[in-house]
């Protein structure tokens, strides 16, 4: 790591600790505010209470534990040719110690599966202020058991402390702050963008980072669908997000009772096209608070790129 990067990671340390340590929330546009961890903590614990005297709890868990691969082939005009039939398995909102064996689950889901690139946009833990102790040796049995061609990229988000990325560098992902990172596979490049989380903490180092999407062949991994309009105008082609869980506790339907989205609410599940790029938002590999999930269904993401 170069000294220009390291600088930039210790202002954006400090930035982010200082932020995490008061409890802010940094909006896109314009703005802090203290979020309320521990207000929502309590309000889920009566909620998990009902379930348990209805006896939806159980079945709650059993649909979370329930995890499948959903495949996407996705055409592009500007994709080099060379990595036509390049393969990404995308990660996100594990949440690793909300549930016993997810990665276990998740090891044997890919088994056979060809990786050429794994990604993961955060939510590594259950909570901001949550031990480590419990998450990073349950995450580095996870990526020790995952076989891909050219590693481990991640973003860092809301639920995870910047405490994290040294921890999570030291077990092979590849950690962006605001940054970029090429795939070269010889004949041709491709690039990874890599923000921090914009749903809590937003900083217009996440635009300079984007903004980097003219030099080629783009993918942006962000936390959240918040800053899609911003991505595509940047240029990115591709654009890989999580953060709302598809809902994770819905109506029949799918149909959400809360997203915890700001911007792009439309844009909370599935795939989805706005204007020259394409983005997908995972329902996730875990769940956050509670463990459980009513009328959706945690996923790991196989994409394959192709040319048009």
């Amino acid at each position: 790591m170069d000294d220009k990067r390291i600088n930039a990671r210790k202002l954006w340390a400090k930035n982010r600790f200082q932020m995490e340590s008061d409890n802010l929330k940094s909006k896109r546009y314009g703005g802090k505010t203290h979020h309320h961890w521990y207000f929502f903590l309590s309000v889920l614990s009566v909620f998990k209470w009902l379930l348990k005297m209805t006896g939806l709890y159980n079945r709650g868990v059993r649909n979370a534990n329930e995890i499948v691969i959903t495949k996407r082939e996705l055409f592009f005009k500007d994709l080099p040719k060379s990595f036509d039939g390049f393969s990404i398995v995308h990660l996100s909102d594990l949440h690793i110690e909300n549930h016993l064996g997810l990665e276990q689950n998740v090891i044997y889901l890919l088994k056979n599966t060809s990786i050429d690139l794994c990604v993961l946009t955060g939510d590594y833990q259950v909570g901001l202020h949550s031990s480590m102790a419990k998450s990073m040796p349950r995450m580095s049995k996870l990526i020790d058991n995952l076989n891909s061609k050219y590693g481990f990229t991640g973003v860092l988000v809301n639920h995870d402390s910047c405490l994290m990325v040294q921890g999570l560098e030291d077990i092979g992902i590849n950690m962006l702050i605001n940054e970029n990172q090429w795939i070269d596979n010889g004949f041709d490049k491709i690039q990874i963008i890599g923000t921090d989380d914009v749903y809590y903490y937003f900083t217009e180092d996440c635009t300079k980072a984007l903004k980097s999407a003219n030099k080629g062949f783009t993918i942006a991994l962000v936390h959240s669908p918040e800053v899609f309009d911003e991505a595509e105008a940047l240029g990115s082609n591709l654009y890989l997000c999580g953060h709302t869980h598809a809902g994770q506790i819905c109506l029949p339907g799918g149909i959400a009772l809360i997203k915890h989205l700001n911007h792009g609410k439309k844009y909370y599940k599935g795939l989805w096209k706005y204007k020259e790029m394409l983005g997908i938002t995972s329902s996730g590999v875990g769940t956050s608070g509670i463990p459980i999930r009513f009328n959706t269904k945690a996923e790991v993401v196989h994409i394959t790129l192709r040319c048009s």
